[in-house]
């Protein structure tokens, strides 16, 4: 459809429209067309369709840009080989069931010209925004196929049609809201495991599906000026109002500073105290809870961050072993992080304080799951072995020549000389195998009620866990081949915090 065709198709829709007074049945004089358009006030239209919901999430997938990569490494690790298709299905899926519904007789918010002028908006305003940004930004994809990721118009198309289900239906049940939005939330997480868009891509392309959404239902309004006098929606927690919410968390975690060192002794080096701390990192986070009293509920949260790990090693002076000396130094360690997830479930507490303010706590059990990690190292040969002064023949024959003229002859050193100066091949200092554990969790969280059905969330969790993980060595210059392992339980104490809008139901 052309762009002219579209403006005319408009024009004959507003033409078209009812009176106010045929829509409500009455005599025309006693609802005059100047009293319908006194009624009707654009600002009132925008303040009832503008949610403001879509904008932090257009800013949190900005910011989190920058780690783009690392919760690329988190599908890398947990389910590389990902690959399904259903989300080509599942982001049209909310909007099948509103025109499912609308067929079916049940009666939503719009006539049925109101629902196709506000869809045909809604689409029209979500399409623009993601191809003029997609060849814009020009963002190569992670599979590198093209470069056209930023945002996902996949997820974008989905909240958009999640929205306009809550928009129709959301007032008869909540649980037609949250169904639309677990599946547009579904749609956009299976983007990011299939290895076609950024977590970045997902976060901004959700908050287009839903501005421009809002933006389209309020230009239909502005067509067919609908009475918004006899309705009453303060935006406030009413008395007895029980306040389930569906939220999208992100923010930023930070473990207590140093896990426990761990002491290795790998075969023909001193043993080592290898130390680990975790900065801060960020995490997004699906959260919500279903209150069955106006204080008590029950909800769930599932929550990913890839943490940075900054390691650390000291030699021991005394080696753990009958060698005079060990036989490699380490120069360095490079760090890697871990992926993370978190499944917990558990009791949601809130008391309100005010009219727009409520305080809430909880108290989560679940389990985490973290993947695996490499601490490489350069290493390289002890100038100390042949030293005779500190390492006898007798010692040398036995202990480190075999080693040496292997390694040489494997890699075509011609002297030791040039042994001593040569960096060895990277190898896995430590291999940190994946694990998952128990996990309890406890947070406080304020919300504040700033639309009919929106909250502005602030919170600050505390979880606590204990992994048994595995550390292992290889044999420097030799990748893959493991010399040494043993295991500790490790405890990580979380601390975050954040902001999230939520949506009340």
């Amino acid at each position: 459809m052309t762009t002219k065709t579209l403006i005319v198709s408009l024009l004959l829709l507003f033409v078209s429209v009812p009176s106010r007074a045929a829509r409500c049945g009455v005599r025309e004089d006693s609802c005059t067309v100047r009293e319908a358009e006194s009624a009707f006030r654009p600002r009132e239209a925008f303040r009832r369709n503008f949610s403001y919901m879509g904008i932090p999430l257009v800013v949190s997938g900005v910011l989190v840009m920058p780690d783009n990569d690392d919760f690329r490494k988190l599908r890398n690790r947990f389910i590389p080989k990902f690959h399904n298709e259903y989300d080509n299905y599942t982001q049209y899926l909310p909007l099948a069931a509103t025109w499912g519904m609308k067929l079916a007789g049940v009666k939503g918010r719009s006539s049925w010209k109101e629902l196709a002028v506000s869809n045909a908006f809604s689409a029209a305003l979500m399409a623009g925004a993601v191809n003029t940004l997609k060849y814009t930004v020009r963002e190569m994809r992670p599979d590198n196929t093209t470069a056209n990721s930023f945002p996902s118009g996949h997820t974008a198309t989905a909240f958009m049609c999640a929205t306009i289900l809550h928009k129709e239906y959301g007032h008869l049940s909540p649980w037609y809201s949250v169904g639309g939005y677990m599946l547009a939330g579904l749609t956009g997480v299976t983007r990011q495991l299939n290895n076609r868009h950024w977590v970045g891509d997902v976060l901004v392309g959700a908050g287009i599906g839903i501005i421009a959404t809002d933006l389209g239902y309020f230009l239909s309004d502005l067509i067919f000026k609908p009475d918004y006098a006899a309705v009453a929606s303060p935006a406030e927690f009413r008395k007895g109002e029980k306040p389930s919410f569906l939220a999208f968390n992100i923010g930023t975690s930070v473990a207590l500073p140093y896990l426990r060192p761990v002491r290795l002794s790998p075969v023909g080096m001193p043993a080592v105290e290898l130390t680990m701390r975790t900065p801060a990192a960020t995490h997004v986070a699906v959260e919500g809870a279903c209150f069955f009293t106006p204080y008590v509920g029950l909800g769930g949260r599932l929550r990913a961050m890839s943490a940075p790990v900054l390691a650390g090693f000291s030699a021991v002076e005394k080696p753990e072993s009958d060698l005079p000396v060990g036989l490699f130094e380490l120069r360095h360690v490079n760090s890697d992080r871990f992926g993370i997830h978190d499944v917990d479930m558990g009791l949601y507490l809130s008391v309100p304080v005010s009219r727009r303010l409520r305080v809430g706590t909880k108290l989560l059990t679940g389990k985490r799951l973290m993947s695996g990690l490499e601490l490489n190292a350069v290493c390289w040969v002890n100038p100390a072995v042949f030293d005779r002064g500190k390492v006898s023949e007798a010692d040398y024959e036995r202990h480190y020549k075999p080693w040496i003229d292997g390694y040489m002859q494997e890699q075509g050193i011609s002297s030791v000389a040039a042994l001593v100066e040569k960096d060895l091949p990277r190898m896995e200092l430590v291999r940190i195998g994946r694990a998952d554990g128990f996990q309890l969790g406890t947070g406080l969280s304020v919300s504040y009620r700033c639309r009919e059905n929106a909250v502005l969330r602030l919170y600050a969790d505390y979880d606590m866990s204990a992994l048994q993980l595995r550390y292992a060595m290889t044999e420097p210059g030799r990748s893959g081949r493991e010399a040494y392992s043993e295991i500790h339980r490790t405890a990580m104490h979380d601390f975050s915090a954040g902001a999230a809008f939520a949506f009340i139901f």
